[in-house]
Protein backbone atom coordinates (compact mmCIF):
# COMPACT_ATOMS: atom_id res chain seq x y z
CA UNK A 1 0.00 0.00 0.00
CA UNK A 2 1.23 3.33 -0.99
CA UNK A 3 2.39 5.73 1.75
CA UNK A 4 -0.85 8.04 0.68
CA UNK A 5 -3.20 5.39 0.58
CA UNK A 6 -2.23 3.99 4.10
CA UNK A 7 -2.43 7.94 5.61
CA UNK A 8 -5.77 7.69 4.80
CA UNK A 9 -6.60 4.54 5.15
CA UNK A 10 -5.40 5.51 8.91
CA UNK A 11 -7.30 8.56 8.83
CA UNK A 12 -3.98 10.58 9.82
CA UNK A 13 -4.39 14.34 8.28
CA UNK A 14 -0.75 15.52 7.27
CA UNK A 15 0.63 18.65 8.20
CA UNK A 16 0.16 21.83 6.58
CA UNK A 17 2.79 21.30 3.46
CA UNK A 18 4.07 24.71 4.26
CA UNK A 19 5.07 24.00 7.99
CA UNK A 20 8.69 21.65 6.16
CA UNK A 21 8.51 22.92 3.19
CA UNK A 22 12.04 24.55 3.40
CA UNK A 23 15.42 23.91 4.98
CA UNK A 24 17.20 27.05 5.44
CA UNK A 25 15.91 28.15 2.36
CA UNK A 26 16.32 25.02 0.02
CA UNK A 27 13.33 23.55 -1.28
CA UNK A 28 12.79 20.42 1.21
CA UNK A 29 11.46 18.07 -2.22
CA UNK A 30 14.95 18.72 -3.33
CA UNK A 31 16.74 17.48 -0.19
CA UNK A 32 17.03 13.43 -0.64
CA UNK A 33 16.71 12.98 3.45
CA UNK A 34 14.35 10.47 5.22
CA UNK A 35 14.46 7.32 6.86
CA UNK A 36 13.50 3.63 4.96
CA UNK A 37 12.37 1.01 6.83
CA UNK A 38 13.07 -2.38 6.18
CA UNK A 39 9.73 -4.57 6.66
CA UNK A 40 12.01 -7.81 7.20
CA UNK A 41 14.02 -6.48 10.09
CA UNK A 42 11.08 -4.34 11.67
CA UNK A 43 9.67 -6.05 14.67
CA UNK A 44 7.01 -3.31 15.26
CA UNK A 45 7.95 -2.19 18.43
CA UNK A 46 7.06 1.24 17.78
CA UNK A 47 10.55 3.00 19.36
CA UNK A 48 11.03 5.05 15.56
CA UNK A 49 7.11 6.09 15.55
CA UNK A 50 7.68 7.47 19.76
CA UNK A 51 11.31 8.50 18.58
CA UNK A 52 10.32 11.20 15.78
CA UNK A 53 9.17 14.57 16.99
CA UNK A 54 5.94 15.06 17.67
CA UNK A 55 5.25 18.05 15.30
CA UNK A 56 7.14 16.42 12.59
CA UNK A 57 5.64 12.43 12.66
CA UNK A 58 7.24 11.21 10.16
CA UNK A 59 5.88 7.46 10.84
CA UNK A 60 2.97 6.11 11.20
CA UNK A 61 2.20 2.15 12.32
CA UNK A 62 0.87 -0.33 9.91
CA UNK A 63 -1.41 -2.15 12.93
CA UNK A 64 -2.55 -4.42 9.96
CA UNK A 65 1.31 -5.88 9.04
CA UNK A 66 2.16 -4.50 12.79
CA UNK A 67 5.19 -2.31 10.90
CA UNK A 68 6.66 0.79 11.05
CA UNK A 69 5.91 2.71 8.12
CA UNK A 70 7.06 6.01 6.53
CA UNK A 71 4.11 8.29 6.42
CA UNK A 72 5.71 11.43 5.56
CA UNK A 73 9.34 11.38 4.52
CA UNK A 74 9.70 15.04 3.85
CA UNK A 75 8.91 16.26 7.33
CA UNK A 76 12.11 14.38 8.16
CA UNK A 77 14.39 17.08 9.96
CA UNK A 78 17.12 16.77 7.48
CA UNK A 79 20.18 15.62 9.29
CA UNK A 80 18.35 14.09 11.98
CA UNK A 81 18.49 9.77 12.52
CA UNK A 82 16.97 9.39 16.39
CA UNK A 83 15.10 7.12 14.31
CA UNK A 84 18.27 5.33 13.26
CA UNK A 85 19.95 5.56 16.52
CA UNK A 86 16.91 4.23 18.45
CA UNK A 87 16.08 0.62 16.26
CA UNK A 88 17.54 -1.57 17.85
CA UNK A 89 17.35 -4.19 14.97
CA UNK A 90 18.59 -2.19 12.55
CA UNK A 91 15.33 -1.65 10.43
CA UNK A 92 15.86 2.26 9.84
CA UNK A 93 18.35 3.97 6.89
CA UNK A 94 19.35 6.67 5.39
CA UNK A 95 19.84 7.02 1.63
CA UNK A 96 22.15 9.45 1.91
CA UNK A 97 24.95 10.22 4.91
CA UNK A 98 26.40 12.89 6.70
CA UNK A 99 28.82 14.22 3.86
CA UNK A 100 25.73 14.74 1.87
CA UNK A 101 24.14 17.13 4.24
CA UNK A 102 27.64 18.76 4.88
CA UNK A 103 27.55 19.67 1.08
CA UNK A 104 23.85 21.15 1.06
CA UNK A 105 24.66 22.88 4.51
CA UNK A 106 27.96 24.72 2.54
CA UNK A 107 25.51 25.87 0.29
CA UNK A 108 23.28 27.77 2.79
CA UNK A 109 24.34 31.69 2.84
CA UNK A 110 25.41 33.02 5.97
CA UNK A 111 22.70 35.69 5.97
CA UNK A 112 19.67 32.75 5.56
CA UNK A 113 21.00 31.54 9.02
CA UNK A 114 21.56 34.58 10.64
CA UNK A 115 18.13 35.85 10.15
CA UNK A 116 16.91 32.07 11.19
CA UNK A 117 18.52 32.88 14.45
CA UNK A 118 17.28 36.32 14.72
CA UNK A 119 13.76 35.48 14.26
CA UNK A 120 13.66 32.36 16.70
CA UNK A 121 15.35 34.49 19.40
CA UNK A 122 12.59 36.92 18.92
CA UNK A 123 9.98 34.22 19.33
CA UNK A 124 11.77 32.40 22.00
CA UNK A 125 13.30 35.03 24.41
CA UNK A 126 14.04 32.53 27.07
CA UNK A 127 16.61 30.80 24.82
CA UNK A 128 19.13 34.03 25.56
CA UNK A 129 21.36 33.66 27.71
CA UNK A 130 23.51 36.29 28.95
Amino acid sequence: MSSMRLVQAMGVAPMADNMFAKWHGIDRKQIDWGPIVNADKCTGCGACVVTCGEKRNVFGFDRVNKKAVVLFQDHCMVGCNNCQVACLWHAITFATDDEYIRSLAATIPQDQVKREIEAKLKDNPELVSE
